[in-house]
């Protein structure tokens, strides 16, 4: 089958590094932005060429409001152009945080998000999203190949080779799975911090913590 990444120019480096490890022709999307704010887009295609049949499209969802509307526009062309197969390597998955209602007629952004996915690729590649109250990125988005990376090791790897002894401090009780990770391959003291929320958006409080030589054994 024959593929091909897409990025957009303001993720250019790090779509090439990806097309050069996976050994994937990449080319850019054109965008345009008018007055109003909408966007038109052109997917890379000379005339009369045809689309590959497999393509990943590397956009982060930070700041996603946008990118989204990119990436609903990109599918639907692509699908339309003959697109068989369509990836999405998105290192920030949004709206996973929003996991469950708190109030009568709040949206469980997480689980709207993940449908919307879903319905335009075939598979999802992400880094540590927040899953909080599921299991498992394929509960979150319901595709066979929704595929979950942890960056912990090779963070590791990095402070390691930058600052041997490092004490490495996670915000909250959650972030234990992430500091472990990083923290047990090389030896680094660890430790969590407790995290208190009062209510208004922004507004908590963050005490320090017991800090652990790894393994932590307090944690196991």
């Amino acid at each position: 089958m024959q593929s091909q990444l897409l990025y957009f120019d303001d993720e250019r480096a790090a779509a090439l590094r990806l097309a050069e490890a996976s050994g994937l022709a990449a080319a850019a999307v054109e965008r345009h932005r008018f007055p109003d704010d909408e966007l038109r887009l052109r997917l890379p295609l000379g005339e009369g060429e045809a689309i590959a049949e497999q393509l990943v499209i590397y956009r982060g969802l930070d700041h996603p409001n946008e990118k989204l509307v990119e990436l609903l526009l990109i599918a639907g062309e692509a699908r339309r152009l003959g697109a068989r197969r369509l990836i999405l390597v998105t290192p920030y998955l949004a709206y996973m945080r929003q996991d469950i209602a708190f109030n009568p007629g709040e949206v469980v952004s997480q689980r709207v998000l993940g449908q919307l996915l879903a319905s335009q690729f075939d598979g999802l590649i992400t880094v540590d999203p927040h899953l909080h109250r599921v299991a498992t990125l394929q509960e979150a988005v319901p595709l066979e190949d929704a595929v979950t990376l942890c960056a912990a090791p090779a963070l590791a790897r990095l402070i390691a080779e930058r600052h041997p002894d490092a004490l490495l401090i996670g915000p909250d009780a959650e972030a234990l799975q992430w500091i472990e990770a990083a923290a047990v391959e090389h030896g680094f003291e660890h430790g969590v911090c407790n995290k208190v929320r009062h209510g208004s958006p922004g507004r908590h409080r963050t005490a320090g913590a017991g800090v652990c030589r790894a393994p932590c054994s307090a944690a196991r």
